[in-house]
């Protein structure tokens, strides 16, 4: 009975050993999302939570292989004493590095401090552990016509939308929708997957329509696009495109499809029109060459 008592003592005496007498307890960013080469605050809050004071408690945030570097600050920061059951915040500024991609990132943070042991022999206690920022921006998506499309009335027509990312993130899982309006009747799928489109980049999706004779000049067609962002955050946003329509007649006129050309056929006229003449005057020598 005896050993097993010493044993557990044993057993209680390592795990207190190994327990940190401080501890992180909060964690927060301003702001709670940062862009790329933006400035970020960090509050992180360290409590004592054992019933004996620390001394010299240095907290330190290893950026060695990180995305962010100190801005206008150390990234250490010291206290000389914490009183058990205190807290004390550390605030610490940093800046995304530009060319950080969109994410979740982790920073180590060490903490070391000193405390006076059962035995008033001091001691030093470090420990680590990770808090995380989250990098992203706003996305970003505009859509547009491509230059070449134009619709013609009474006929089947093909127009292409382009949807570009001008903005800092990726988006993923993008979907394009087109709702039904009038004087236009869609031919293909009204919703079409287009997939991934990174900052800085574009897709485009096309549509076959047939438009009718009597449509407007212009038509809205209201456009839905539904996207993540890198922390597949979803967003749906309600666009509109201008569709402008013209009669074949004036399509022609303004340059935007060929008028027909007549020329051929006019060189086939004539070249029968000398046959023929050719045929005539060959018989009228023969029959003169007769009498």
């Amino acid at each position: 009975m005896n050993i097993k008592i010493l044993i557990l003592s044993c057993i209680i005496i390592l795990s207190f050993s190994f327990i940190s007498a401080v501890s992180i307890t909060d964690v927060s960013s301003s702001p709670e999302e940062v862009a790329p080469g933006q400035i970020v605050e960090i509050s992180i809050e360290i409590e004592n939570v054992f019933d004996y004071y620390v001394t010299n408690l240095n907290v330190r945030l290893n950026l060695r292989e990180s995305a962010f570097a100190p801005y206008q600050s150390s990234s250490e920061k010291f206290v000389e004493e914490l009183n058990d059951g205190d807290e004390e915040t550390f605030k610490f500024k940093l800046i995304t590095l530009p060319e950080t991609p969109t994410g979740i990132f982790t920073i180590p943070v060490e903490i070391n401090y000193e405390y006076e042991d059962e035995n008033s022999t001091l001691q030093s206690s470090t420990k680590e552990e990770l808090i995380s920022i989250i990098v992203n921006s706003p996305p970003e998506l505009k859509i547009s016509l491509d230059e070449s499309s134009f619709l013609i009335k009474g006929r089947e027509n093909s127009f292409a939308i382009k949807i570009i990312n001008s903005g800092l993130s990726d988006v993923k899982f993008v979907y394009l929708t087109v709702n039904d309006v009038n004087d236009i009747k869609f031919l293909s799928e009204k919703e079409q997957y287009i997939g991934d489109i990174n900052s800085d980049d574009f897709d485009s999706v096309e549509y076959q329509v047939h438009v009718d004779g009597d449509s407007s000049g212009t038509i809205t067609l209201p456009v839905i696009l539904k996207f993540k962002d890198a922390t597949n955050k979803e967003f749906i946003e309600s666009k509109n495109l201008i569709l402008k329509t013209y009669s074949l007649k004036d399509a022609q006129n303004l340059g935007l499809i060929k008028k027909p050309s007549y020329t051929i056929y006019i060189l086939i006229g004539v070249l029968v029109l000398g046959y023929i003449f050719y045929r005539i005057r060959k018989k009228r020598k023969l029959k003169a060459l007769r009498n």
